[in-house]
Parts: structure tokens; sequence; C-alpha cells
């Protein structure tokens, strides 16, 4: 957007993902990694032969075999899905982002090259096709999605009666203006009013549950509850988010405060200012840049970060591999920018908030630290 380009994107809903690999050619995989006949052996044995039935109440089912899926509930069963759909990356010429069976294909484009994104877009999803008919798996693509995500006044030039249809095996797949990826609401612009709208619903259907027992429950057990039930709602994914406008983090501000009225049975329109320092929470968006400066300290100090998060970060220094000592006394890069929507993305805005802290904090040697000592500094300033 930053560029004055538009994005293609599709995500693909896999049916059944987890209970349709085919064993054989999950231990094809394996062996294809180098893992040693033995250990081949023993995921063999894991694997085959297993049944399964059901129980009602104490009736139960005849046992039926199973000959795919990895085994429910399994602790090594998400690594085996991982390495088995990870295959699929090895046909992809577009972007992507997989995270189990979530598959985002896309392209950026300019206005003009639009139709050029999508008939590569479909030359994967035929890729796609022939893969999951090889290896076993089923894309839905009534269930699947596709959106092209820019900039408002960029999009309004699109005409989309004239673009040609995102298809999987000849099923087009409808243009959508929202999309839910992995609990994350996007819409076509970025602007994050129907996710916080969603955030908003929940907490307080959350909020008008936890009521019934406000005047039985203890203070600690409420603010266990909060932290527990409430909270996380508010948090997940809002390092994804910075671009909210003002009104929107209002509302996410007002639905902090309805977690405080709850602890301490407050009215509507009573202060919580006071309560919410005795609780040591932070206004909101104090409380989120805590979340994006964890993140950054783990982008730049964890070595097993991903790369495609590593890159956006840099020292002003010579581009090399980060080290502690160099992060802790140097400031970070801030990228430039064309517009204020990427003036408020990750890497410019983590950049601006971790070059304004002091530096003991960037020297903390470990996350806990370091989460504890952002989160004092900010009560300070709070």
């Amino acid at each position: 957007m930053d560029n004055k380009q538009l994005t293609v994107i599709t995500l693909l809903d896999f049916s059944n993902a987890f209970n349709s690999v085919d064993f054989d050619i999950l231990l094809g995989i394996l062996r294809s990694l180098n893992i040693s006949p033995s250990v081949i052996n023993w995921f063999h044995s894991y694997l085959h032969g297993r049944q399964q039935r059901i129980r009602t109440e104490e009736a139960f089912s005849d046992w039926a075999d199973l000959s795919a899926g990895v085994p429910q509930g399994g602790v090594l069963s998400p690594l085996l899905f991982t390495v088995f759909i990870n295959e699929i990356t090895k046909i992809l010429t577009s972007h992507y982002h997989l995270y189990a069976d979530d598959l985002q294909l896309y392209r950026h484009a300019t206005l003009t090259d639009l139709d050029a994104a999508i008939f590569a877009i479909n030359e994967d999803l035929n890729a796609i096709k022939d893969w999951a008919e090889s290896f076993g798996l089923l894309v839905n693509p009534n269930k699947s999605q596709a959106m092209i995500i820019g900039s408002r006044q960029l999009r309004s030039r699109v005409t989309f009666n004239d673009l040609p249809p995102i298809s999987y095996n000849g099923i087009p797949i409808v243009y959508s203006c929202t999309s839910k990826n992995l609990g994350l609401i996007i819409d076509s612009n970025l602007t994050w009013s129907a996710h916080i709208n969603q955030v908003s619903k929940r907490m307080h259907y959350v909020v008008h549950s936890l009521r019934r027992l406000q005047n039985f429950l203890p203070l600690h057990t409420k603010i266990m509850l909060a932290q527990s039930l409430l909270l996380p709602i508010l948090d997940y994914a809002d390092v994804c988010y910075l671009d909210a406008t003002e009104e929107l983090l209002d509302k996410l501000e007002r639905l902090q405060n309805l977690c405080i009225r709850f602890i301490f049975g407050l009215r509507k329109f009573d202060h919580v200012s006071d309560f919410r320092r005795q609780l040591k929470w932070l206004p909101i968006r104090f409380r989120r840049n805590v979340h994006i400066l964890t993140v950054l300290y783990n982008i730049l100090y964890n070595s097993s970060s991903p790369e495609y998060l590593c890159e956006r970060i840099k020292l002003c220094l010579p581009p090399t591999r980060p080290l502690r000592s160099c992060v802790s006394k140097n400031p970070l890069d801030v990228p430039s920018y064309n517009t204020i929507f990427f003036q408020k993305s990750f890497s410019v805005h983590a950049t601006h908030l971790w070059n304004l802290l002091p530096e003991h904090i960037r020297h903390c040697r470990s996350v806990h630290s370091f989460k504890h000592n952002v989160k004092e500094h900010y009560l300070s300033l709070s």
C-alpha cells in the first residue's frame, strides 16, 4: 500500500486435513528427511494399526480401522502434519503464509498488472489441486476466500466485474470484503473496525456471563477471571493492527474499563483510573506498546526468529546479524516510508518505541526481565 500497489490474496480451506494424512506418504516424506530407519519403524508402528470407536453413555460402536490421519490429541500430531503439509510450499511461485492447514497465497501488483497477478494465483491454485489429489487432501473452494487489499482510493478504481475470476478446479472463489484469518478479521482496506467490533461482542458476552456471579466472588477471584478470560480477548494479535484509528483505540480502552468495572463492581460512569493503578494495569495504548516491544525483543535476540521478520529490523550499523551488545547500545534504523499508513506499521512503529526506551532496559538479559522493566517504565509514565 505504501508503494501504491494492491495485494491479491487467497485464503484456502482444507477439508478435514488432519484426518486425511496418508500414512505411507508421510513415512516417505520422513525418509526423504534422512530420518534413521529405526525411527521410521517406530513411526510406522505408531501410525498403523490404529482403531477407534464411539461411546454414547454406556453404548459403544464397533471398532473401526484407521487408514489415515494423525492421532487426535497426540503431542507429535501437529509436528507430523507440519512435515506433511510443508511439501506444498515446493510448488508455489506466489508469496505465501502457511500455519498448520491455513494457507494464504498472495501477490502484490499495480492496478494495471492486477490481471496478471490473478492469473499467477490461478496457476498456483492449479498446482495445489494436482498436489492435493496426489497427497490425499481436499480443498473446499466454497469455504475458501479471495480478497483484494489496498488503500481506499486505489480500490475504488478497481472494476471488479471486469476482473478475471480466481477459481479452484473450475469453481470460482468469491471476492470478499472481510475475512477471518487465524482469529483476526481482515478487511480490504485494513481498517480493523470489523475485528475490533468482534472483540467488543466477545468481551461483552463473557462479562455478561460473569456478572451473574459478581456479588458472590472475592476480589482476587474476579481479578483472576478477568486476566484469564477477558484480557486475552483484548490482547490477541494486537501487534498486528497498529494502524487502528484513535476512535478504535478508545473503544478498546472502554473494553478494558469494562473489565475493571466488573472486578470492583463499579457503575457505568464511575472513573476507573485509580482502580486501574491499583491493579497495575496500563492504559490500552501503553499495554499494546509492551506487547510490541516484547515481540521486537524476541526478533532481535531469539536466534530462531523467522527471517522474514528479522530482515525488517536493522541497526544503524553495517547490515550484520545484530548482537546483544550492539543492539542495546545503538538505535535501530527507522525504515523509510511514504504514507502515514506505513508509518504505523510494526517495523516502523516498533523501531520508534525501541529507540525511545532507556538504555538499561534494552540491556535486559531475558525476555521476562525486559517485559517487566518495560511495564514498569510505562507505569511511571502513566
